[in-house]
């Protein structure tokens, strides 16, 4: 992990007539701290209204800076999403969205585009999907996973059970304290030019095992035997579960929120005491939310609903944009991308579907956008949706070709997405209409760009048991 030190050198692979626009001059970019908070509902976060103080520093980022409340990712998992942040396009454009699937050199990254503009960059991350071998590491000088071996962490008897099929203990990896180290290890380090830095915090995800304190802090009456451990599989984790162990169940997700946060406070700590935060511009997202069977589902990767779809994003840069504005436009995932090449004065590589939202970051305005939200799981279920501030529209397939297979709510009216309304509803056609030209956008943009993805190279055996204990590789 010491291998950070490393972070000179690399420069930008050659990319044809995408290539990196020419260097800025150093004055104007800022270091870039980009923090996505695997599986992090917006709405339990304190400065999104949540009751129960799940987090504080994140709540005082977001007073410092800019709080876009109606911020949407373009599906429910992470390896789409991330794809999608570090792009600057719609799922169906970069076409990153099931196993065995690479990001090509075709497609020009975030990293990418900052490295070629003389930025050090650098990337630490705890999840499996956010692995090299999916193609995201592109243009970072070091790339580190913070991911506990399945030897580090387990005796030798349960690696033997592992490797004969019990592969759920591997969810119980424990990456925040990793990637602080990492962090600290970097900050050490660095020389002078302009930084980049991507941290992917994993604890959030399940299993959900925060430490002892976090579960009394936000339970401490209970008295069952519900643990949180094995969450997609515990066969007493349902839609019909006792409320005292549901509430449980999500208090310790609020703990893990709590946990993270600590961990987020102190890598912005390290930076801080090596004055590297004064003159930065810091984002704090999510790739998805999670879901407590408001709508019969647990986890992710089930459905397009508010509770999946819906992530924070918080923008500070101290004396460049005004501490505590809060955005109610609606803003995407795709649009992290541009915005930062714009505040770092970098211009856009290529073509990307996101916008720059600094007139929103400065309190000013810029045209409705709609949000494209597509879920891809081969085999198993396909959805569609466009979202606006005021309405959704999801699509689905159905048994027959005679059949419309739809959902549309009034976001508005609402917002928990309760009261499905029928096709002679108000704006239900523009928004199937608007889907289909997202969708149709996206494949001719993904056949101008060409080649977006490529075959990865073969998982090995620990990888593969990663996804398989998280429930997005079948046996």
């Amino acid at each position: 992990m010491l291998a950070v030190a490393a972070l000179g050198g690399c420069g930008s692979p050659e990319r044809g007539d995408s290539a990196p626009a020419p260097p800025v001059e150093p004055s104007s970019r800022p270091d870039i701290v980009l923090v996505s908070i695997d599986s992090l509902r917006h709405d339990h976060l304190g400065c999104y209204g949540y009751g129960k103080p799940t987090s504080p520093r994140i709540d005082a980022l977001a007073a410092e800076g800019v709080r876009f409340e109606n911020a949407v990712s373009t599906t429910s998992w992470t390896l789409p999403a991330h794809a999608a942040l570090f792009t600057g396009l719609f799922d169906s454009a970069h076409g990153l969205v099931d196993n065995g699937l690479e990001l090509s050199d075709r497609v020009v990254t975030l990293a990418e585009a900052l490295q070629g503009a003389g930025y050090g960059t650098a990337g630490f991350y705890g999840g499996p999907y956010l692995h090299p071998t999916f193609g995201l590491d592109q243009g970072f000088d070091t790339y580190v996973s913070c991911m506990t071996t399945i030897e580090d962490t387990l005796p030798q008897d349960e690696v033997r059970a592992i490797a004969g099929g019990d592969t759920n203990v591997s969810h119980q990896d424990v990456t925040g304290p990793r990637t602080l180290e990492a962090v600290r290890g970097l900050a050490e380090n660095l020389d002078d030019r302009p930084l980049f830095l991507f941290v992917h915090l994993w604890d959030v995800h399940y299993d959900y095992i925060p430490p002892a304190e976090m579960v009394h802090l936000f339970d401490p009456e209970y008295t069952g035997t519900l643990t949180g451990r094995d969450m997609m599989h515990d066969p007493a984790i349902h839609a019909g579960m006792p409320q005292a162990d549901l509430q449980h169940l999500i208090a310790l997700y609020d703990g893990e929120i709590r946990f993270t946060d600590g961990i987020l406070g102190e890598i912005l700590e390290v930076l801080a005491q090596r004055g590297r935060l004064d003159d930065t511009v810091v984002v704090i997202t999510a790739d998805h939310g999670e879901e407590f069977f408001e709508h019969g589902h647990k986890g992710h990767q089930q459905s397009l609903y508010e509770e999946v779809v819906r992530v924070p994003l918080i923008v500070r840069w101290p004396g460049r944009i005004d501490a505590g504005r809060v955005v109610e436009d609606q803003v995407r995932l795709i649009d992290v991308m541009p915005t930062l090449l714009a505040l770092a004065g970098v211009p856009n590589p290529s073509e990307m579907q996101g916008r720059d939202l600094g007139p929103l970051l400065r309190g000013g305005t810029l045209p409705p956008e709609p949000a494209l939200c597509d879920l891809d799981v081969a085999g198993v279920r396909e959805l569609h949706a466009v979202r606006t501030n005021r309405s959704k529209y999801v699509s689905f397939p159905t048994p027959h070709w005679w059949q419309i297979g739809y959902q549309y709510f009034d976001l508005e009216r609402d917002p928990g997405e309760r009261d499905l309304l029928p096709v002679w509803s108000e704006g239900w056609f523009e928004s199937r209409r608007t889907l289909g030209r997202l969708r149709d956008d996206s494949r001719a943009l993904a056949e101008r760009l060409g080649e977006t993805v490529v075959p990865t190279a073969p998982l090995d055996d620990e990888m593969l048991d990663r996804l398989r204990s998280l429930g997005y590789v079948g046996d």
